[in-house]
């Protein structure tokens, strides 16, 4: 039998029901007639029980089933809106009519007692009506009412993936079917490689953020992948433990505010989702509070809404405290205030109130009356006690921020009994302030209840890796010269020496240097020169962080004068304009240059409304410290940075363009974002992402690479996919070349599977590096590849794999029209912040904290030197005890790397790996020392052999042991005369080393394949 959907994910789907409690039947064993949506028996079963009162009025419980069945068919109508009121109805804030003419709430399901209710799991489940009947691969009931819809694929067809599954639920069956989705609570799309689940009207998309992936905070996403991730997925997700308090608290309905918007439903993200769990549960066992750690763009402003709408609704909560609770949602800014507000304006939320002003606050929370108040945290200045209830939960946006200075001991002060909870995507330790200390509840792992962290957030898709590239914008001092120019004005103006320093400080401050009128017109014409290279044509938005107000209008100015002269216009031939947003205080003082940008908050919104739509002209944002953290604008594709900063407010500045964003008219999605460095911050960058720690425990890793890696990734995929047309002409765009292309990729074999998806990492990388001089040589191959790719690319596949169409730069590629643009940057302070790794920095910071004080003060001010340093402070130690071999070679081994070349971020990067090595191999030595471990001593000494030593030994027959030695020499020799640099990247370098191998161990009578040979090979792979 082949595989297909129903003999594997659909299976299993069933079986990982079934040991979640649901009852299995067949689709065509469900009490219900074809055309129905609901099992009524089930569904009035529920409704009796739960409804006692029922029992003697069998009109009126008709009448409920009744309205029920109204409201689906009036799906047809608008299935979002039959399907908000029907959450309403199934949650039982909804009162129907009795035979009386009376209005009573009535329950349909118990989410308290889960038990009472009755959970059905069918396959093949079929709909019947006006159309052609259709058929659901998995359904899951809850008392008669189908509050899931699976739709399944096979999982091993090249061509097909859970996309597929999800255009068949968005396409055909809810345009066909709304009825059956009028009860729905979510969808899931699965071919079992991948699931997604998705809430009724999410437009399909193979990178959509809509339908998203489930999982758990507590997993790897580097571990747990493919049938694991989606094994993992299903049986998290798929449970009544999951579903019903979705139902119950968190589904939320967005209704459009004009005709160029349409109704929403929107759902919690599974890291949202536990942490609305987790707060609700805290307040339910009386713990003081919390801190939610999650990336920057991940959704926090989301998750306080979910989080109050599941402490507003549950009467449990209510229970303890003995009265309904007041939730306050404090955000640091207006605008996230309005962001939060719109997310409570749903059918059957509780009561929301936003106070207009400090009067209106204080007043809300004296009266101690149950509901929402969402505020800024200005608003508590001077508030002083105000409520001494228990049942008052603090959830706080942007943490970090809030916790500072006067706002944060305001609200604390005014509601000293209340739970705190807060939200940050870059929590604070340092000397003054830790976000741990103030929000963390002691009970929980380093103080901190949910943590989700970069790597997860970009390997789920919710976010996207951010490129940081270098600028170096150098300028020539003759310093003798001004030394001698400000003596003469000291000595003109009878400067005493207090005077000379103060006046000498002030001028070299750093506004000094980055007001220079030449600097600024550089530094714009390179952002000009860099956005209309690289971010216009993917019709995304830029933001610009300058020093200053005055440098803010400089810099405007400065941009416009570019784009008038370069004649930059857009697709629709409006010239691009430049908005600026700074605070300006309304004032007779303030300078009438600036006042011109003082905006009310209806001007600045609409200047916000106007940077996020792609057709609009305004093409850049100039700002200094407003739109630097909080602002949420996915059409953002670069950040140009020419202000220092550091720590929690740089990583929120440089983590603005990471959300995701796909061109609703080219269809273009975002691969990247991107920022550009001017100000030289490439270490306070690695510093920044790599956080901090509340007690030395924390794991997160940090990636910093060269984004010129991306360049040799090009060029290594490209030779990857042309070894696949060897002997082929490329410069041969006939049929003939076309038709011998398609014989060495024959249809579904391994061959086309490689070409398909190395092309398509091919095709990314190219989209996001060009133009870069680098590619130049490779046009004319990578043009061939993709008219292969065009030539073989399945017509109804998956949308990330339509090169042509959404490709907008590689279509201006192809025309010839983007070849003269060239980028000036420096490659040695440019990082790349993804989700590969996310793994060096931190570990290396970690790892270095050997005892022993680290050399301090200006006299060590070069990194790389401290890191030697550190590490040779305590070798020196050792070698004062007394001669040691291991010692000697992990000093040669300093010697070695300290005499390294360091050019570029590559460069560093294998530096501190290697004195990583090195630093681990030291503690090492000393644990062997201490235990008098010869052998361990003896393998420090040369690493490599001891290692590959070890290995031989432990996988030769005792009589050959004594000739360990001699086959570890051979294989280092051997692999040193045949291995070079580059040689795991390169097939024939590989075969080589693999050949040369198996020829030693031959020799001696080895085994040349198995653990022996898959062992010595991968350690030689990784070590040499």
């Amino acid at each position: 039998m082949g595989f297909t959907e129903a003999s594997t994910i659909q299976r299993s789907l069933i079986e990982w029901a079934e040991e979640a409690g649901w009852e299995y039947l067949r689709g065509d064993e469900l009490p219900r007639d074809e055309h129905d949506v609901i099992v009524e028996g089930w569904a009035r079963e529920a409704l009796l029980a739960l409804n006692t009162e029922l029992a003697d009025d069998p009109e009126s419980a008709e009448l409920v089933l009744h309205d029920l069945n109204q409201v689906v068919l009036d799906a047809h109508n608008g299935l979002v809106a039959a399907n908000e009121r029907l959450t309403v109805m199934l949650r039982g804030d909804h009162s129907f009519p009795t035979i009386d003419g009376e209005h009573v709430p009535r329950r349909l399901i118990d989410f308290e007692n889960l038990d009472n209710n009755r959970f059905t799991v069918a396959d093949e489940v079929t709909i019947a009506g006006a159309g052609r009947p259709r058929r659901f691969d998995v359904v899951y009931y809850v008392n008669g009412f189908p509050l899931v819809v699976v739709e399944t694929k096979t999982p091993v067809k090249q061509q097909v993936s859970w996309v597929n599954a999800a255009r068949d639920i968005y396409g055909t069956y809810e345009e066909e079917y709304p009825n059956f989705f009028a009860t729905n609570v979510f969808n899931v799309a699965t071919e079992g490689l991948e699931l997604r689940m998705a809430p009724i009207r999410a437009v399909p998309d193979p990178a959509s953020e809509i339908w998203a992936p489930w999982g758990s905070t507590e997993d790897d996403p580097k571990v747990i992948t493919g049938p694991a991730r989606v094994e993992r997925a299903a049986r998290l997700l798929l449970r009544p433990e999951t579903i019903l308090p979705m139902l119950k608290d968190l589904a939320m309905f967005r209704h459009a505010r004009d005709a160029s918007e349409v109704d929403l439903k929107f759902l919690p993200r599974y890291p949202q989702f536990e942490a609305a769990l987790g707060i609700h549960q805290k307040v339910l066992d009386g713990r003081p509070g919390g801190l939610i750690w999650h990336h920057q763009g991940s959704g926090k402003t989301e998750l306080m809404a979910f989080a109050a709408a599941r402490l507003l609704r549950d009467p449990a909560v209510t229970e303890v405290f003995g009265g309904a609770p007041t939730v306050i949602v404090i955000a640091d800014r207006k605008d996230l205030v309005r962001q939060t507000a719109e997310m409570f304006e749903t059918a059957g939320m509780p009561r929301m109130s936003v106070p207009k002003n400090r009067r209106e606050l204080f007043a809300l929370l004296r009266s101690g009356e149950p509901g929402v108040v969402i505020t800024t945290v200005h608003k508590f200045a001077e508030a002083g006690h105000l409520n001494d209830r228990s049942n008052i939960v603090v959830l706080v946006d942007e943490a970090h921020r809030s916790q500072e200075g006067k706002f944060g001991e305001a609200w604390r002060a005014a509601v000293p009994n209340a739970k705190f909870f807060g939200a940050t995507g870059t929590a604070i330790q340092d000397k003054d302030r830790s976000t741990f200390k103030l929000f963390g509840d002691p009970d929980d792992p380093d103080f901190v209840m949910s943590r989700y962290t970069p790597e997860q957030s970009i390997a789920d898709g919710f976010t996207k890796p951010v490129i940081v590239e270098g600028r170096s914008v150098g300028f020539s001092l003759d310093k003798d010269a001004l030394d001698e120019a400000f003596d003469e004005l000291a000595s003109d103006e009878a400067l005493d020496e207090d005077e000379k320093v103060y006046l000498s400080g002030k001028a070299s401050h750093i506004e000094t240097i980055l007001s220079n009128p030449e600097r600024v017109a550089a530094v714009c014409a390179d952002i000009v020169d860099h956005f209309l290279a690289y971010v216009a044509p993917l019709g995304q938005k830029a933001q610009v962080v300058a020093y200053n107000q005055r440098l803010v209008i400089a810099y405007a100015r400065a941009i416009e004068d570019e784009l008038v002269r370069r004649g930059a216009i857009m697709p629709d031939g409006q010239p691009r304009e430049v908005g600026v947003v700074m605070h300006v205080a309304d004032s007779k003082d303030t300078p009438k240059e600036y006042r011109q940008y003082l905006l009310t908050p209806e001007q600045e919104e609409a200047l916000k409304r106007r940077f996020k739509k792609v057709d609009d002209p305004m093409s850049f944002v100039v700002v200094t410290a407003k739109w630097m953290t909080g602002f949420n604008a996915p059409i953002e594709g670069v950040l140009y940075l020419d202000k220092p900063a550091k720590d929690a407010n740089l990583f929120q500045t440089i983590t603005r363009p990471n959300r995701p964003w796909k061109n609703p008219i080219t269809g273009q999605r975002k691969d990247y974002g991107r920022v550009v460095d001017y100000i030289g911050l490439a270490k306070a960058i690695g510093n920044a992402i790599a956080g901090p720690e509340a007690r030395g425990g924390e794991d997160d890793k940090v990636n910093v690479t060269d984004a010129s890696k991306l360049a040799g990734k090009f060029v290594t995929d490209l030779t990857r996919l042309l070894h696949l047309f060897v002997g082929i002409d490329t410069t041969d765009s006939s049929f003939d070349s076309l038709a011998e292309a398609h014989e060495r990729i024959p249809e579904d074999s391994a061959g086309r599977s490689e070409f398909v998806e190395t092309y398509v990492a091919l095709q990314t990388v190219w989209e996001f590096l060009d133009p870069h001089p680098m590619l130049t040589p490779f046009k004319q191959q990578y043009y061939w590849l993709a008219k292969v790719y065009e030539s073989i690319r399945p017509k109804d596949v998956s949308r990330a794999f339509l090169w042509a169409r959404l490709g907008a730069k590689t279509t201006e590629l192809i025309h010839g029209h983007m070849n003269e643009v060239v980028v000036k940057s420096m490659a040695s302070r440019t990082v790349t912040l993804d989700a590969a790794g996310l793994a060096l920095v931190k570990r290396i910071a970690e790892q270095l904290r050997l005892p022993g004080n680290p050399p301090e003060g200006p006299e060590h001010p070069d990194v790389y030197q401290q890191v030697l340093d550190s590490i040779e402070a305590r070798l020196h130690r050792r070698l004062a005890e007394g001669e040691s071999p291991v010692y000697k070679s992990l000093a040669e081994r300093i010697e070695k790397l300290r005499a390294k070349a360091i050019e570029n971020v590559e460069d560093s990067l294998a530096f501190l790996e290697e004195a990583l090595r090195i630093a681990q191999d030291v503690v090492a030595a000393d644990r062997a020392v201490e235990a008098g471990d010869e052998d361990a001593l003896e393998r420090l000494a040369d690493p490599k052999r001891g290692v590959l030593t070890q290995i031989v030994e432990e996988n030769t027959p005792p009589g050959l042991h004594q000739i360990v030695p001699e086959i570890v020499d051979r294989i280092d020799a051997i692999v040193h005369e045949v291995a070079y640099t580059g040689w795991t990247s390169s097939d024939a370098g590989d075969k080589a080393v693999r050949r040369e191998l198996r020829a030693v161990l031959k020799n001696y009578g080895l085994p040349i394949k198995g653990d022996l040979f898959d062992r010595i090979y991968q350690y030689v792979r990784e070590n040499y």
